[in-house]
């Protein structure tokens, strides 16, 4: 046996324990029992320690050494790439680190949700400040491997090539554009006549139409289901994607929105390339990637004027929804809404970028040492009402709101605005490629877009960056002025 066919053999038992770690994860979210919790972070602790101590091993380094030396195809060559890369980093951190950290999280995001419940940070400030102590030896490790600042080696780990640098003068700029942006369309938009909706939509009634809106867009239900959890996810194993969203009686779209967004990460990975299930060139392409794929399909489409046509009419026609409140021009009017909201999940797509930066630049801090866990909640609040002129009254409202932190996926955020711009930039080419696209999505026929998206992006896994892979569809890499364009477009 070759020394890449072992390798392939060694990395996709590790992609194995991978996958049952994220089934047992979406079920502490989802169903498991509440005094559970300890016993699954021990469960947690020991996949991750599996995983990790079969791809860092000394045996994987020989077998990479070895294979570099084999008659390999180009597709071949790409994975021995991601291979290398995945040993690379796995290697640097030890294994009781990795242990310690997959513990500590699993119990800090179980306490987060009693303290978000609570609306009180000190709740869980104990358990965070030993979490991020972890990511600290975590991030100064792989610094060191990769010659990379603490932080930016934690962006690298969802979003690999990424230099803070780049990242942060693409948010000032962001910022410049959408800060006077967004108060000439709050102004512009007080002028129209929005009706609002009089009746609630059922938790039963929202799930059943967000699923059956899923079946249409082309979410395999034979491969994946949809849950409830306190935050929405997408999560899950390979050929097994479980989706999560949240209900709210009061604004029956703001579960639908999530679960588009969601339905997005999941066609990406349902349309995966199955010959390389398990392998590392066939995972998706960093998390830039993923979310431009979430965000596609969330903002670029399910708010879009053609969307909520196709909306109103199945509202009407199957569900027997009436009201003129749902017409496709109130709905599209309602789904463009732009307002200063606390709360990231449910804000609207211009603000969206300034809930990112918020977080952005409060991670530095953290990773820099600028600020401690006990600042987090005033250092939020100040620098909320520095982008959104607004006071944060309660920590559910600012620093209790997402489960990242308490997750420990720091320098994940970034990877949400990197994806934003990443969405309107395919969007771009994927309307001139598809001229019909609007009036199929009317028509409820999503067959092309979809088909698109295949071969364009999902398909392509890792065998490319994110960059690449923009270049050879729009041939442009990644460049702010699409989504510039389409704000600009949309909004004004």
């Amino acid at each position: 046996m070759s020394a890449y066919i072992k390798l392939k053999e060694i990395f996709k038992e590790a992609s194995l324990s991978s996958d049952i770690a994220g089934i047992l994860h979406w079920d502490m979210s989802t169903m498991m029992p509440l005094n559970s919790r300890n016993q699954r972070a021990e469960q947690l602790a020991y996949l991750s320690k599996l995983s990790h101590d079969k791809v860092s091993s000394k045996q994987v380094r020989d077998l990479i050494f070895e294979a570099k030396n084999e008659d390999l195809n180009q597709n071949d060559l790409h994975n021995l790439r991601e291979i290398e890369r995945e040993h690379k980093l796995t290697s640097s951190v030890p294994s009781d680190l990795v242990q310690k950290i997959s513990r500590t999280a699993a119990k800090c995001e179980g306490e987060w949700q009693e303290a978000r419940k609570n609306s009180n940070f000190n709740l869980i400030k104990n358990n965070l400040n030993e979490l991020i102590n972890l990511t600290k030896e975590e991030a100064n490790i792989l610094g060191n491997e990769f010659n990379l600042s603490p932080y930016e080696a934690l962006v690298n780990k969802f979003e690999p090539g990424s230099n803070t640098q780049l990242i942060a003068n693409v948010f000032d700029d962001l910022q410049q554009f959408l800060t006077p942006l967004i108060d000439t369309i709050i102004e512009k938009q007080k002028s129209q006549k929005i009706l609002p909706i009089p009746n609630k939509i059922s938790k039963t009634q929202q799930k059943e139409l967000a699923e059956h809106i899923m079946k249409i867009i082309g979410f395999d239900f034979k491969r994946g289901r949809l849950d409830k959890s306190v935050h929405p996810f997408c999560g899950g194993s390979t050929n097994d994607v479980r989706i999560t969203t949240r209900y709210n009686e009061e604004n029956p779209f703001s579960s639908l929105d999530g679960v588009m967004h969601e339905t997005g990460h999941a066609l990406y990975e349902l349309n995966l390339p199955k010959k390389w299930n398990h392998q590392p060139v066939g995972k998706s392409r960093g998390m830039a990637m993923h979310e431009s794929q979430s965000l596609l399909i969330e903002m670029q489409i399910t708010r879009s004027l053609a969307f909520k046509k196709f909306l109103s009419k199945l509202l009407k026609d199957k569900f027997n929804i009436m009201d003129k409140s749902f017409d496709e021009d109130n709905l599209y009017l309602l789904g463009t809404r732009v307002k200063k909201s606390f709360i990231r999940v449910e804000s609207d797509e211009v603000t969206y970028p300034l809930h990112i930066i918020l977080r952005f630049n409060l991670e530095r801090k953290i990773f820099n040492n600028e600020i401690g866990v006990n600042d987090i909640p005033d250092a939020w609040n100040t620098e909320y009402k520095r982008l959104f002129d607004r006071e944060v009254e309660k920590d559910n409202d600012g620093s209790l709101q997402d489960v990242h932190w308490y997750a420990g996926l720091f320098g994940y955020f970034p990877t949400y605005s990197l994806g934003a711009l990443t969405a309107a930039q395919f969007a771009s080419q994927l309307r001139i490629d598809l001229p019909e696209l609007d009036l199929n999505i009317e028509k409820g026929k999503f067959d092309d877009l979809i088909k698109w998206l295949k071969t364009n992006i999902h398909e392509k896994a890792s065998f490319f960056s994110t960059n690449e892979v923009l270049e050879q569809v729009t041939n442009s890499s990644l460049n702010a002025k699409y989504f510039k364009n389409y704000i600009t477009n949309r909004y004004l």
